[in-house]
């Protein structure tokens, strides 16, 4: 299909522009390298790939135009001349455009940085004929946006991998219609934030439908959100509610987005805290209470999940799936107002692990992953000390705070006579047998046997590690 721009008749291109625009940024910063070196084919490249001059105004004109927010600087790239040319990138996708065009030139350079003058061109001019020559690019011409959608949509059907991104963007532009602008508008605002990040969309986009709709199967999902957008209202509608809440998932993964500044540390490190844990089944019950509940409701139910997230990974009895469809369930009464406090959250989650359970699973615990046994032994520590909020981190640097396993984990048998191979299989990562300590300190005493460690641990200032040191006898009477 064609349209308008800049005075001409052009091929609008409805899927492939990030493919076609980093090409351009190849040949531009090919041309760039030429010049530098004053070779004539430097022009060649500019008039033959990346612009040529109206005939009768002799104004340059692009072969290829970008989107209204980037044409301007893949212009000033693509078109000026390297010395009369300054970039100033002022979003993300800008900065994406700059961080191409820097990378191709620095990879050309250092291609002939010690070739002679016989020799430098040779790697560039292979460059340049490849993407000329071997590269190649399937076209479909339609006559109109709608049925390029539809032709999206057949090549998924027939086994290409398209992502589910990709399928709702030409679903929705397709059914906006005459309103397609105010769609892409709003599209742009909900998923562009995505190609700068290394979070994923789809991923969004599941969490997104489970707010709303309760339990989702992935590959089901775009056929599932395919009924809701029927004509050009529900489409622009339905892109406006992802730009709304697009920022809101990415915020449950930065704790220095604008919604948390209103919220308490303690809220914050329960945010760092599921980061770290890798908790992601939960994510479609905070976007529902991000945007439904009071903020002192979601302080508290951030508290809640934490702990059941710990617990279900101590006792177990949390499979994906259970845990998936219990936050799932629990977001879309959220989402249509069922529940709307944290309390009415808690009677949903009968199957979280008591305390009993917890306490009696936790006694004996194995943590192999150093950055959760410091986390658990951060939360005791804070709550030895009588901290009203525990679950706040101690200390994060790793250079600072580390980890000390008092039975080592490969220890000398001379030094530890007292334990069988198969006793220390069997403890060296008991949580018990693990406690923080200043990096340095834990340098001088490594595999020494206990009666060594015992007074350096006891002159810690910290409770728990200094309690072990101060343990009397043997080195078993505390485990």
């Amino acid at each position: 299909m064609t349209t308008e721009v800049e005075g001409e008749e052009r091929i609008q291109v409805i899927d492939g522009q990030q493919h076609l625009a980093t090409v351009s940024l190849m040949y531009a910063a090919l041309r760039d390298i030429l010049a530098v070196r004053a070779d004539e084919r430097a022009a060649d490249i500019e008039r033959e790939i990346l612009g040529k001059r109206h005939i009768v105004t002799r104004v340059i004109q692009p072969r290829l135009v970008l989107n209204a927010e980037d044409n301007d600087l893949f212009r000033r790239i693509t078109l000026e001349a390297a010395g009369s040319r300054t970039l100033s990138p002022t979003q993300a996708s800008h900065r994406l455009l700059v961080k191409a065009f820097e990378f191709f030139l620095n990879r050309f350079a250092y291609l002939i940085r010690d070739l002679g003058p016989a020799e430098w061109q040779a790697p560039l001019l292979a460059w340049y004929s490849y993407l000329l020559e071997k590269v190649r690019i399937i076209e479909v011409a339609v006559a109109d946006e709608a049925r390029a959608f539809v032709i999206f949509e057949t090549l998924n059907y027939r086994g290409l991998n398209l992502s589910t991104s990709d399928l709702l963007k030409n679903y929705l532009f397709a059914r906006a219609g005459a309103r397609v602008e105010e769609a892409k508008s709003r599209w742009q605002r909900a998923m562009g934030p995505f190609s700068s990040s290394d979070l994923n969309a789809d991923t969004f986009l599941r969490h997104f439908w489970a707010s709303k709709k309760g339990v989702v199967r992935v590959k089901a999902l775009y056929s599932q959100m395919k009924p809701e957008i029927t004509d050009e209202q529900s489409a622009v509608d339905f892109a406006e509610e992802l730009a709304i809440c697009a920022p809101l998932w990415m915020a449950m993964l930065d704790r220095d987005a604008e919604i948390w500044t209103r919220y308490s540390a303690s809220a914050l490190a329960a945010l760092d805290t599921l980061r770290n844990l890798s908790v992601e089944q939960c994510r479609p019950l905070l976007l529902a209470a991000m945007r439904k509940v009071e903020p002192a409701e979601l302080e508290e139910l951030l508290s809640l999940v934490v702990g059941w997230s710990i617990r279900w990974s101590v006792v177990g009895g949390g499979s994906a799936g259970t845990v998936e469809r219990l936050y799932a369930q629990a977001a879309k009464k959220v989402t249509d107002g069922e529940v709307t406090d944290a309390a009415g959250v808690v009677a949903l989650f009968g199957t979280v692990p008591s305390d009993l359970d917890f306490e009696s699973q936790f006694r004996t615990l194995s943590v192999r992953q150093g950055w959760l046994a410091r986390y658990y032994l951060m939360v005791l520590e804070r709550t030895k000390t009588g901290d009203p909020e525990p679950e706040f981190v101690l200390n994060e640097n790793v250079d600072e705070v580390n980890l000390e396993h008092v039975l080592p984990k490969n220890p000398t048998p001379a030094d530890w006579p007292q334990f069988t191979p198969e006793e220390i299989q069997a403890y060296r990562y008991w949580l018990g047998n693990q406690v923080l300590f200043r990096k340095s300190h834990n340098r001088q005493i490594g595999n020494r046997p206990f009666t060594d460690k015992r007074p350096i641990l006891a002159a810690s200032n910290l409770l728990l590690t200094k309690e072990v040191g101060e343990k009397a006898g043997d080195v078993l009477t505390f485990l």
